[in-house]
């Protein structure tokens, strides 16, 4: 087994696309273009076996006042069943690390969160990383492949009856945009929604940027829904092989009665389908029913629409240096204090 690098886009998505192999848009050579314009230094890795590509990761530098780390989100992509060659691509790994300085190598594969992966993942000496849900492990999906009908039938009575309201209100209306100009509409909802939920918000010029990487593949939406001529919510979605992702949103607190969410949903859902994709991801959840959770209110919403839980495994860390335990016992801080389980 060996690493190379890959810069050839063409090579590298046409792997992930005939993989068989669970991938997310955190590995789509877009996001990777989009950390570079962050400044970020991005590193594409071809896994190697007998000549023949087998896998691939994309890790990009993250350098801290604490500690420098790789951060591998959502992969490596790799089929994982032989701990054999699992062990030889982490030491693979760690090598490729250490030339490049960093302290710690953070990772999140696509495996489901079973006994026996959390057991692999303990035996390759990865360490549980100490912040909460770091690249959405828990997600909520909707399988997209049923009518239209049973869409709706399969959704909690609240829910589907609030998209009934919506439909009724002349006032409201949907609107399906790639311009990117419309970001300026978008962003007065997420603000809001950022101070009113206290989340960790993202700056103009990121939602910027990471909206004309996935722009140039034709890949993201925003769905604004106006009433009364005014933009009360909206959302952003990235559309990446056969799946979309609720990737950002927001919503004014001034019109919280009026059921706009659920309508745009519902549209996006029916986009969704039109142009032939098959899952449906709203992305986080809370990882238990805690009502205190900072995610509850959101998860309640998602799970209204049906759909199933989807969980692998907690991100891991390979410590390299003694400095990673400084970022470990940071963050295993702030997540309480967050109130995150």
């Amino acid at each position: 087994m060996k690493l190379e690098i890959i810069t050839d886009k063409n090579i590298w998505e046409e792997f992930l696309t005939g993989s068989n192999l669970p991938v997310s848009f955190f590995q789509s050579f877009a996001w990777g273009e989009f950390e570079q314009a962050q400044a970020h230094k991005v590193h594409r890795f071809g896994i190697y076996i007998d000549e023949e590509l087998k896998g691939v990761f994309q890790a990009v530098e993250i350098h801290a006042r604490r500690g420098s780390f790789l951060h591998i989100r959502n992969g490596p992509v790799f089929n994982w069943g032989n701990n054999e060659k699992v062990r030889e691509l982490v030491e693979l790994i760690k090598t490729e690390a250490l030339v490049l300085k960093c302290d710690f190598v953070r990772m999140s594969p696509l495996l489901e969160a079973t006994p026996q992966n959390e057991e692999l993942l303990d035996d390759l000496k990865l360490k549980l990383s100490q912040m909460h849900d770091v690249d959405a492990e828990i997600t909520w999906v909707l399988d997209l492949e049923e009518e239209e009908s049973q869409l709706l039938a399969n959704m909690r009575k609240s829910t589907r009856y609030l998209i009934k309201q919506a439909q009724k209100l002349p006032q409201l209306t949907i609107r399906i945009s790639n311009d990117p100009k419309d970001l300026v509409l978008f962003w007065p909802v997420y603000k809001d929604t950022v101070k009113r939920q206290k989340w960790h918000a993202y700056d103009f010029s990121y939602l910027t940027n990471e909206f004309q990487y996935f722009h140039n593949n034709d890949a993201i939406r925003i769905f604004l829904a106006e009433y009364e001529g005014k933009v009360i919510a909206a959302s952003l979605f990235i559309y990446y092989l056969d799946e979309v992702y609720y990737h950002h949103s927001g919503s004014l607190s001034d019109f919280k009665k009026i059921p706009a969410m659920y309508l745009l949903h519902w549209e996006s859902i029916k986009y969704a389908k039109s142009r032939g994709f098959k899952k449906y991801n709203f992305f986080g959840i809370a990882r238990n029913n805690d009502p205190k959770h900072p995610w509850a209110g959101l998860s309640l919403f998602k799970q209204g629409f049906g759909g199933r839980k989807q969980e692998w495994v907690h991100a891991r860390d390979l410590p390299l240096t003694k400095k990673y335990w400084l970022t470990h016992f940071f963050e295993k801080v702030e997540r309480k204090r967050r109130g995150y389980s």
